[in-house]
């Protein structure tokens, strides 16, 4: 036969000496004048507003109340799963460049509406990157500028030297497209020539949903590659990756000496450069490059 045993011994909670005491009692007529007495009745006025202000914050909220908890939704409240959740508007994808790629950095056209740029990279760590440097040289590291009318073609592809971790358009000269690279240097691409082509894309989309013939026409849907303006030199570049870059606003400017005075050109043509080597770099566009000077090729220098 099974017999089952138990034993339940008594828990000894460990209690500091401090905190092992009896609780105190008062004779009735002690209470009774601490009752009656001026001070209780003082003490009382002046924390009762104090409750009461309590009182109405928690009729007015719970402050208990777990707010995660009424973020899930219940089911057979009015509307489905689908409505209380965001969805997709659009997706852009490009067999040829965007394909098995990860994304980098996106930024949005300042003035024409419905046009986007996304830099595309490769999806490598740092070991593998170093072990496929060889087939990476041999693949484009570029910057797909799309428009909401054709989610297949990219209206522009911009070509750079190595693989974009950050890029900024111009906020007062949107044709002016600034970039930094893996390997620590600034890249800049003028795509002024093709302003026309991003302001109809619309017009763009339009005829190649209604022109079938169009869809079969290479030449149609070859979008135009750009290739940047000015690069900056690997001496004057940071050392390491470009992380994060930003315009100066067309208010102000940084001298030569560091000091920040006024634009008063009206016009943003400084930009920053933070990078994983530890430097901040300001950058110049509209310096030219001296004779023996490495700089921003033709555009600009930089300065620590």
């Amino acid at each position: 036969a099974v017999v089952s045993t138990q034993s339940t011994g008594e828990w000894k909670k460990p209690r500091t000496a401090l905190s092992q005491y009896v609780p105190r009692t008062l004779p009735p007529a002690q209470l009774e004048k601490i009752n009656q007495s001026e001070e209780l009745s003082t003490f009382v006025k002046s924390v009762c507003p104090r409750f009461k202000l309590a009182l109405q914050q928690n009729e007015i909220m719970d402050v208990f109340a777990d707010d995660y908890n009424d973020l899930i939704e219940v089911d057979g409240v009015f509307g489905n799963k689908a409505d209380n959740n965001l969805k997709e508007y659009q997706s852009f994808t490009d067999l040829e460049f965007s394909k098995n790629k990860s994304i980098a950095q996106i930024d949005w056209h300042p003035s024409i509406k419905g046009i986007v740029a996304v830099a595309y990279t490769e999806k490598l760590k740092y070991d593998d990157r170093v072990d496929l440097s060889s087939r990476i040289l041999m693949s484009p590291s570029l910057i797909l500028i799309w428009g909401f009318s054709d989610p297949i073609h990219p209206q522009l592809v911009l070509e750079a030297p190595e693989d974009i971790y950050t890029f900024k358009f111009n906020p007062t000269d949107p044709n002016i497209v600034a970039a930094g690279c893996i390997n620590g240097q600034v890249v800049m691409w003028d795509i002024s020539q093709y302003e026309a082509r991003l302001r109809n894309h619309k017009n763009t989309g339009a005829r190649a949903n209604k022109t079938r013939s169009d869809l079969f026409d290479v030449e149609y849907q070859r979008s135009p590659v750009v290739h940047y303006a000015a690069v900056s030199s690997i001496e004057s570049s940071h050392k390491m990756a470009v992380m994060d870059l930003l315009w100066l606003p067309d208010t102000v400017e940084v001298a030569r000496m560091g000091v920040p005075v006024e634009n008063k050109t009206q016009a943003s043509c400084q930009l920053v450069t933070v990078g994983i080597d530890g430097n901040v770099m300001f950058w110049d566009i509209r310096m030219q490059k001296p004779a023996g000077a490495a700089g921003l090729g033709g555009l600009g220098a930089p300065a620590k």
